[in-house]
């Protein structure tokens, strides 16, 4: 049985308390913040008076501070991201990242208030599809959309491509959903699997208990033989199924690629690096030096106490509130996070805050004592929340999760040919909810319809493909002002357009522009730096976007198909910031405090767009 450490449910007094040689954290509820950083909680003044010693390092530190500036500003030089000749590189090695943690916020597929009905699904069986999972956070989210009563039966594919990513899916996945620890260790043990680089010693033994059930029998074979497991890699076909029970009715199947399970992907859960190697990989990639300016570049936009809590999180790499002392307890590296050489497996850029919205994400952190300015504790309990109803859920309701690893072509093909699990999903299998995230942007539109249409559920009028576009505005003339040449030439109406879109964003920044056009012939301005990244938030590019849709052929492709694109979408706001059934070329309307979350700190792009593509009105029901 499986020791597993004490859950974080409060926010505890930051204070060490110490008695001769002996040193305890105070357990009592942190009440009081510090005035200054707001990061910390005492319960006591004494408390704090006794904590001083240690906490000024934090509460003086220049990212604290409201005056501070990036490193190019302070050594009176040209940033690295000025000018086309500059290294890109995310990484001082060659080393490919993986795309472990979202970069938009996580989504509710179903969306049933503004389409089947809440009442009308209740008894309802839903199959849902996400065909480039990515991360978990969208099956979560739609899982937590459900109905409290639901008596239906949902049926959900979570297919990715990547072995790695499809691993630490499954894995984090059975933590979640198995029978054993108690709901909430469980989501605090998944959360940390997901997001932390460093473990307690009882998630590493959950770790090691769920790799052993999953893939014990490929481990034994890679622990005896490489040499042998190299030869079964070359040579193995087909695929490798299994089934395993969980919390609840519902089952967990898993289906990959034999061949890949000799890989990569499972050799790094042999690794065996210490804590002290793996966060200097970690801090290789997180604290890149060659990177600063692009940090100082995404710091320069945020609040003193937010920098700082980014800071904490990207030493540490622990996802925890920032004074919380229990990180001394996490001293295991996280197998899912490196490399089986020890290299750590995301990009720099990589940040969980940009997987969750924001705004809800400070109200959970509020619900447990505290203050927005500790923004990655706010995420700790969000996350956990989110996990843990998602976790009841499936004890509760009739669940069942299929993880693939495929290609999302190839994905769809089998279910064509009902080669898809079809004890779980039949040899005719139908979708009501098809989830495609960013494909269109490496396979087009017209290609990712074709493939996937064909699985959708034309029985169901609210049955819907769903597809998110990142890069279109780098194929579209015009469609941006922030990615637009030096020297692009703009007509009057342009020109009066962009200065009245600078003013707003400059505005919502707090950013008074007459300053910055005084300092026009020094080194780039960070308040201006700020603007120009976000000034897209408030441009009016739906001419654009049509324009670049048919372009493509979408018209075309949505008739072959039998489908339209609809006009207000139901699932997922068209744009970051507008509500939910807008009209298509409806403009952020929002506070600047949503503006911040959103754009800012929550790091969403403001030239994405989010598509649905319904059945078409001609389409029989």
């Amino acid at each position: 049985m499986l020791i597993m450490e004490p859950s974080v449910r409060y926010v505890k007094c930051s204070a060490s308390l110490t008695s001769g040689e002996n040193v305890a954290k105070c357990e009592q509820r942190g009440i009081f913040t510090c005035s200054k950083c707001r990061l910390v909680r005492y319960c006591s003044k004494q408390c704090q008076e006794v904590h001083w010693s240690s906490h000024k390092k934090d509460c003086r530190h220049p990212y604290n501070r409201p005056d501070w500036t990036p490193t190019w500003v302070s050594e009176n030089r040209k940033p690295a991201f000025a000018g086309s000749d500059t290294p890109q590189s995310h990484f001082g090695t060659h080393w490919v990242p993986e795309y472990l943690w979202g970069n938009t916020p996580a989504v509710d597929c179903l969306q049933l208030e503004r389409n089947e009905g809440i009442f009308e699904s209740v008894d309802r069986d839903f199959n849902l599809c996400f065909a480039a999972s990515g991360d978990i956070r969208n099956l979560v989210m739609t899982v937590n959309g459900l109905p409290d009563d639901y008596q239906g039966r949902c049926k959900i594919l979570l297919n990715d491509r990547s072995d790695h990513v499809t691993v630490r899916n499954i894995l984090i996945l059975y933590a979640l959903l198995r029978d054993g620890p108690s709901l909430e260790l469980a989501a605090e043990a998944a959360l940390h699997l997901m997001y932390s680089a460093a473990l307690r010693s009882s998630d590493s033994s959950e770790l090691r208990h769920c790799i052993n059930a999953v893939y014990g029998d490929v481990m034994s074979v890679l622990v005896q033989s490489p040499a042998f497991s190299s030869i079964i890699r070359k040579n193995s076909c087909g695929m490798r199924r299994k089934s395993f029970s969980i919390r609840g009715v519902g089952t967990l199947s898993i289906e990959q690629d034999a061949s890949n399970l000799f890989g990569e992907a499972l050799t790094m859960l042999q690794a065996s690096q210490n804590l002290q190697d793996s966060r200097k990989a970690m801090h290789d990639v997180m604290l890149s030096p060659e990177r600063v300016d692009y940090r100082d570049r995404y710091l320069s936009g945020l609040k003193p106490s937010h920098r700082l809590s980014f800071l904490r999180f990207r030493e540490s790499g622990v996802l925890l509130p920032f004074a919380d002392a229990d990180l001394e307890t996490f001293q295991e590296p996280n197998r899912l996070l490196f490399t089986a050489s020890g290299k750590w497996v995301s990009m720099d850029s990589a940040n969980p805050l940009f997987s969750w919205n924001v705004n809800e994400v400070v109200k959970s952190g509020q619900a447990h004592g505290l203050d927005k300015a500790d923004i990655y504790g706010c995420l700790f309990f969000h996350v956990k929340a989110q996990f843990l109803e998602f976790a009841r859920r499936v004890e509760k309701l009739h669940i069942d999760i299929h993880v693939s690893q495929l290609d999302a072509r190839v994905a769809s093909a089998l279910l064509q040919k009902g080669q898809m699990n079809p004890t779980l999903f039949g040899i005719n299998p139908k979708f009501d909810r098809i989830e495609t995230s960013n494909m269109a942007d490496y396979a087009g539109i017209p290609s990712v319809l074709q493939d996937w249409s064909p699985v959708l559920n034309r029985g169901n009028k609210n049955a819907v493909v769903l597809v998110y576009l990142m890069n279109w505005v780098t194929k579209q003339p015009g469609a941006s002002y922030s990615m637009m040449a030096a020297g692009a030439q703009m007509g009057p109406m342009g020109r009066m357009n962009m200065k009245d879109i600078v003013e707003r964003t400059s505005s919502m920044l707090d950013v008074d522009l007459r300053t910055i056009i005084l300092k026009a012939d020094m080194l780039p301005d960070p308040a201006f730096e700020n603007v120009w990244e976000h000034v897209d938030a408030f441009l009016d590019n739906h001419k654009h976007l049509q324009d670049y849709l048919t372009s493509i052929g979408t018209n075309h492709i949505t008739e072959q198909c039998k489908l339209q694109l609809r006009t207000r979408n139901r699932i997922c706001s068209k744009r970051f910031g507008v509500p939910l059934g807008a009209r298509p070329n409806a403009l952020p309307s929002v506070t600047k405090t949503e503006f911040y979350n959103i754009y800012v700190i929550g790091g969403c792009e403001p030239w994405v767009r989010f598509l649905e593509f319904g059945l078409s009105l001609n389409t029989t029901i």
